[in-house]
């Protein structure tokens, strides 16, 4: 893809053939469930201030918003039973955390059991209620929200048993329209100390929104893919249309939503043909997680020949997906967050939580990569602010180590 440079100098940005594609409704769980073309914002000019803000940050978001590592925690007690319930070990995104927070486990002597949740709450519950039955001291939830697993998670409050979960969304979430009482015993705590709510609205869906104001200079025609199935999709969705929102030259022209039963199936490279076809004038297409991407989102936007005519956002940075923004296959923009420190940190959380002590800020942000890098050279996926040359700014690992006590 060849890019140009904005007005701005800062964000890539590509050649403006001024065709506005249709915002394609991707995420997790977001938007409403109804379809057909949204019409946020457009009809105006942006701001001066909003577009400096949004330059401004795209350029500090490349440099990474980690913050400093935890300086200490409460010594390990070896012998621990954990289950970590994943909720599918067939995504990088759940499977390497997953596998990471075993490995985190076993290094401090602790018993730790990896349970394939495979999308389904079923067994979800399956994997909890088997973690009761053996008497776990903890369970992980990787990318489980509490109304998906609800009953079972009420079992193991019952029983003693303490939960944390990271990428997930307790029972009191404001987005579900009964609500209900939190199960949850601790969560992940992001930089700055921030919850997982704050950070996916206020911060990373920000920082999307953010590249494609400023790569754009402020005249985004977006297709919004939004999910309706999983939490986590609703909140950055909400984000990433409320910083839009502030851009008064921008517009989401087409929301597309769809389901992880699309996601599975094969059915997400139709459905983005469709909308490139049915909105030319689309100049950006918005996805909130890479695996969307992944599964067709991708290859429908090489295969229009549009590619270097539409600025695809994405997150995440997984594998594949760092591959697509280097070789410019259908992706341009990754909002890095990281794979495997995410499972180190829910041991620490863990520990944290077994001993009494109080949960802490672990220190993971995000970072801006796109065709200019910077793409990390010691991992295949994101995992952490990386400098110029792709080596990591911090060692989470060691870290760990030293304040458990095990360097």
């Amino acid at each position: 893809m060849t890019h140009i440079t904005g007005t701005r100098g800062c964000a890539p940005r590509k050649p403006r053939h001024r065709l506005l594609m249709a915002s394609l409704t991707a995420g997790l769980v977001f938007l409403s469930a109804c379809g057909g073309s949204g019409g946020s914002g457009g009809g105006g000019k942006t701001s001066e201030e909003v577009l400096s803000d949004a330059t401004a940050a795209v350029r500090a978001n490349r440099g990474g918003q980690d913050a400093p590592l935890p300086a200490s925690g409460p010594a390990p007690q070896a012998g621990q039973n954990i289950w970590v319930v994943c909720s599918t070990m067939a995504a990088e995104g759940c499977s390497v955390p997953a596998e990471s927070a075993k490995e985190a486990g076993e290094a401090i002597g602790w018993d730790v059991t990896i349970v394939d949740g495979k999308g389904s709450p079923e067994e979800y519950a399956n994997g909890i209620n088997s973690a009761i039955a053996a008497k776990a001291d903890g369970i992980i939830l990787a990318n489980i929200d509490c109304v998906n697993a609800k009953s079972a998670l009420a079992n193991a409050k019952q029983a003693g048993v303490k939960t944390f979960a990271f990428y997930a969304f307790d029972c009191d979430d404001p987005m579900l329209a009964s609500g209900g009482a939190p199960l949850f015993d601790a969560q992940l705590l992001l930089a700055g100390g921030i919850t997982y709510q704050e950070f996916s609205e206020e911060h990373y869906s920000r920082s999307q929104a953010d590249y494609a104001i400023a790569s754009t200079d402020g005249e985004a025609k977006i297709i919004e893919f939004t999910e309706t199935d999983i939490l986590i999709a609703q909140h950055l969705n909400m984000g990433f249309e409320k910083r839009v929102a502030e851009c008064g030259g921008c517009e989401i022209v087409k929301k597309v939503p769809f389901t992880l039963t699309d996601l599975v199936t094969g059915k997400l490279q139709g459905k983005t043909e469709a909308a490139l076809t049915q909105n030319p004038q689309a100049d950006v297409v918005y996805v909130p997680y890479d695996a969307a991407l992944t599964a067709g989102i991708s290859q429908a936007v090489v295969a229009s020949g549009r590619n270097d005519d539409v600025l695809v956002v994405g997150g995440e940075g997984l594998t594949p997906n760092v591959g697509f923004v280097q070789d410019n296959k259908g992706q341009d923009f990754i909002a890095g967050t990281p794979a495997r420190w995410v499972g180190w940190a829910a041991i620490d959380g863990m520990n944290r939580l077994l001993q009494g002590e109080p949960q802490v800020d672990s220190g993971i942000g995000y970072q801006t990569i796109d065709s200019k890098g910077p793409f990390p050279s010691e991992t295949t996926y994101y995992d952490g602010n990386v400098d110029a040359d792709g080596k990591p700014k911090q060692d989470y690992e060691a870290n760990y180590r030293k304040i458990w006590g095990i360097s």
